[in-house]
C-alpha cells in the first residue's frame, strides 16, 4: 500500500506541538501555531488557505476551513492575558467554517466547545467559553458572545446575536438581525430583541418530531405565552404535569439566570 501523509503547501507555517492525521490537507499561507498549546487535527480535515490556528486546540474529523478562518485565539476580554493558553478550544467532526469565521479559546477551566455537523457562514463568531451543540447553522455575521450555551438544531439568520451567558434551547430559530439578551426556550422563534413570535413548526416537522410531541409543545407554548402567567407559575404547572416534555421546559425556565424571552405583551410575562 502507498504511504499516506498530510499534504502541506510549501507556504504554510507549522510550529510547536502539532499533530496531523495522515490525510489532512493544509493549503497556502496557513499558520498552525502549537507553541502555546498542543494542536490535534483529525483525519479528513482541510484548511483551504490563509487559516490561523493556535492551541490548545482539538479538531475532530472531516472539518473544512475556508480562507481566513481563525480558531483558538485568545478571548476578546480586556482582563484576560492573551498569552495564557487556558483550557483551549475543542471542535467535533463534520463542521464547515466559511470565510472569516472566528472562535476563541476559553478563559475558564472548561474548553470552548463546538459539536458536530454544524455550518458556520462567513464572518460568524463563537465567543470564549461557549458550549455549542450539533446540526446548528449560523448565517453570515451572526454572533455568539462569551459563555453562551446553545442546544442542537438552532438556526440563526444573518446578523443575529446572542448576549453573553445566555442559553438557547434546541431547535430555536432567529430571524435575521434578531437578538437575545435573555434565554430562548426550545423550538421558539426570536424576532427583534428578546421577542418570541411563535414556534418553529417547520423545524419541528423537519426534525422528525411526532405529531403527539408537536402538539404537546404547542400546548406548552400556549401556557408560557398566551395565558398571562409568570414564568415561575408556568414552571410550577409544568412540574405538576410531570411528563418528559413538560419537565424539559420546567428545567429550562428554572435554570435561567437571565430570564426567559417574552412576547410583545410584557404584562403577560409579569402577571400571575
Amino acid at each position: 500500500m502507498p504511504d499516506i501523509a498530510p499534504q502541506i503547501h510549501s507556504s504554510a507555517v507549522i510550529d510547536g506541538d502539532v499533530t496531523l492525521a495522515d490525510d489532512v490537507i493544509i493549503g497556502p499561507n496557513c499558520v498552525i501555531d502549537g507553541t502555546m498549546g498542543s494542536i490535534r487535527i483529525g483525519g479528513g480535515c482541510r484548511l483551504i488557505a490563509n487559516c490561523y490556528l493556535t492551541g490548545p486546540l482539538t479538531l475532530g474529523e472531516h472539518n473544512t476551513l475556508w480562507p481566513s478562518v481563525s480558531l483558538g485565539t485568545p478571548p476578546q476580554d480586556v482582563g484576560t492575558d492573551p498569552y495564557m493558553p487556558g483550557a483551549g478550544l475543542e471542535i467535533g467532526s463534520h463542521n464547515v467554517f466559511r470565510e472569516g469565521f472566528t472562535a476563541h479559546r476559553a478563559k475558564t477551566d472548561t474548553p470552548t466547545r463546538i459539536g458536530e455537523h454544524n455550518y458556520f457562514m462567513s464572518c460568524s463568531h463563537v465567543g470564549h467559553d461557549c458550549q455549542v451543540g450539533n446540526h446548528i447553522q449560523l448565517a453570515n455575521g451572526s454572533l455568539l458572545a462569551g459563555h453562551v450555551t446553545m442546544g442542537d438544531k438552532v438556526i440563526m439568520g444573518g446578523g443575529a446575536g446572542v448576549h453573553q451567558f445566555c442559553s438557547v434551547g434546541e431547535g430555536a430559530f432567529f430571524r435575521g438581525l434578531a437578538g437575545a439578551s435573555m434565554d430562548v426556550p426550545p423550538w421558539c422563534i426570536v424576532i427583534e430583541i428578546n421577542r418570541i413570535a411563535g414556534l418553529n413548526l417547520v423545524g419541528m416537522r423537519r426534525s422528525g418530531m411526532s405529531s403527539e410531541e408537536l402538539q404537546r409543545r404547542r400546548s406548552i407554548f400556549r401556557l408560557m405565552y398566551r395565558q398571562g402567567l409568570s414564568m415561575a407559575s408556568v414552571a410550577t404547572q409544568l412540574r405538576a404535569d410531570a411528563d418528559s416534555i413538560a419537565i424539559e421546559y420546567a428545567d429550562f425556565i428554572e435554570s435561567s439566570k437571565r430570564g426567559v424571552c417574552h412576547t410583545r405583551d410584557r404584562s403577560a410575562r409579569l402577571s400571575g
